[in-house]
């Protein structure tokens, strides 16, 4: 059973709670996704909060990925199973699809399969269990990137629903935990072997580091927290001239007497804000070689980098390339249909008492009436010109989807890869933003269609 009073807290939880609160991380009645690996750190992580859960009303569901890499996961997924049965806690086993041995390839993928679960479940947070001890491993290796001054910042507490509430832990605290509180956990061994950049810090850098200076890595942590004041005072410069730039709906629009004012190291901020909200990252070379070439060139067209095209007027203009991702696809009522993304959409007849806790506040699953539509086939495709949509509660009444997108301030790169869902030319839904006010589930419902989308990783 849970802990229920801070004073029956374990050390370390007191520790992990007071971290928690003075950061901002939970909200009291927050439901959180733990991602739970088998190692020691996550383990700790989904104690720690089962036991503080109490206190702030927390509701929690732990997540795993089966990465098919090893060949000894089952042991560690068994564990973990046995772990969320003991405790009760809802878990849900993910799978990465897409076979890749490179490091930043599998995190990638596994932070988007967790992240697409949080949003299709409507989980509030997403607790990783990273450590003291990873933040250090990461500036280095940033160091060693050439990341500048942000890269000395390292890991962040949070990022959007990403929350890291052991980011203040040692590992050798958390070790103590687990000893103290006979948490049996699995340590994946390639963690032991020097065939990634991170294991060859950990193992054989640190420990020179530690060797050569009685300060480290106390030193490296001050540093840390210097440079993440720095980060924020730059980035509150960054974002006065933001402020000053023209947004359109697919590029940014910036005047050339302001850019020449920008001096070079707010100029890298403000780009990389400008090509992350474009839909695109790219290494700080890759951002210098941008700059230098808009430097270069007084007027005309900049050139392209990936899908950015940049061009010089009167004015640097910042744009996503225009790609045409028409698609069109017939589904079947019941049946499914994967989409060009991977994604699969479900379309399922049920008699509505056998249906429960149906939410109409759910984008990624909806329901209607199917006596009102009574159709053996829905069309999805992407939008058009001249598209109209009757928004849910708005009995009835239309508005142009462009509009629709604009107020939901949809950029228009990403509009025509969103899914429509039409039954006989009615647009339905709109895939992961709302669906329509048309055929509303009432008190005189016999069969609802069910519609999801389940998020898949592509092969």
């Amino acid at each position: 059973m849970p802990v229920k009073e801070i004073n029956n807290l374990d050390k370390l939880e007191k520790e992990v709670l007071e971290f928690v609160k003075k950061e901002n991380l939970l909200e009291p009645g927050d439901s959180v996704l733990i991602g739970i690996s088998g190692g020691s750190d996550s383990f700790a992580l989904t104690q720690i909060l089962y036991n503080i859960s109490p206190i702030l009303n927390l509701s929690l569901n732990l997540v795993y990925v089966e990465h098919f890499v090893r060949s000894d996961t089952y042991i560690e997924k068994e564990n973990i199973k046995r772990f969320a049965e003991e405790k009760r806690v809802p878990l849900y086993i993910l799978e990465i699809k897409k076979r890749s041995f490179k490091e930043k390839d599998l995190r990638d993928e596994r932070y988007k399969l967790i992240e697409n679960l949080a949003e299709e479940k409507n989980i509030d947070k997403i607790a990783l269990g990273h450590t003291l001890d990873d933040v250090i491993e990461s500036i280095i290796m940033n160091f060693l990137r050439g990341l500048g001054l942000r890269g000395l910042v390292g890991i962040p507490v949070r990022r959007g629903k990403i929350i890291r509430p052991l980011l203040n832990t040692s590992k050798a605290e958390i070790l103590e935990y687990c000893q103290r509180n006979n948490i049996k956990y699995y340590d994946d061994f390639t963690n032991l072997l020097p065939i990634t950049l991170r294991n060859i810090v950990r193992w054989q850098l640190i420990p020179f580091l530690k060797d050569i200076s009685n300060q480290f890595p106390n030193s490296l942590i001050t540093q840390k927290k210097i440079a993440e004041e720095e980060d924020k005072y730059l980035e509150k410069i960054s974002h006065t001239y933001l402020e000053k730039i023209r947004r359109t709906e697919d590029a940014f629009e910036i005047d050339l007497p302001l850019w020449d004012e920008i001096d070079f190291p707010i100029r890298l901020r403000v780009l990389n804000h400008i090509l992350s909200d474009l839909g695109k990252e790219f290494s700080i070379e890759a951002q210098i070689k941008i700059i230098e070439s808009i430097d270069m060139k007084k007027h005309g067209y900049i050139g392209k980098f990936d899908i950015i095209e940049i061009y010089k007027t009167d004015r640097l203009i910042i744009k996503r390339e225009e790609v045409s991702t028409d698609f069109y696809f017939t589904l079947e009522i019941p049946g499914r249909v994967r989409l060009p993304n991977g994604d699969v959409i479900i379309a399922e007849v049920f008699n509505v008492d056998t249906v429960k806790n149906i939410k109409f506040d759910n984008p990624f699953h909806v329901y209607f009436d199917y006596d009102k539509i009574k159709l053996d086939k829905l069309i999805i495709r992407n939008w058009k010109k001249g598209d109209r949509f009757k928004p849910f509660g708005l009995e009835g009444k239309s508005k142009k989807l462009q509009d629709f997108f604009v107020d939901k301030k949809i950029p228009k790169y990403k509009r025509d890869s969103i899914p429509l869902v039409f039954g006989d030319g009615e647009l339905l839904w709109i895939v992961g933003l709302a669906r329509s006010d048309v055929a509303k589930i009432d008190e005189n419902t016999k069969k609802v269609l069910s519609i999801k989308v389940e998020k898949e990783v592509k092969n």
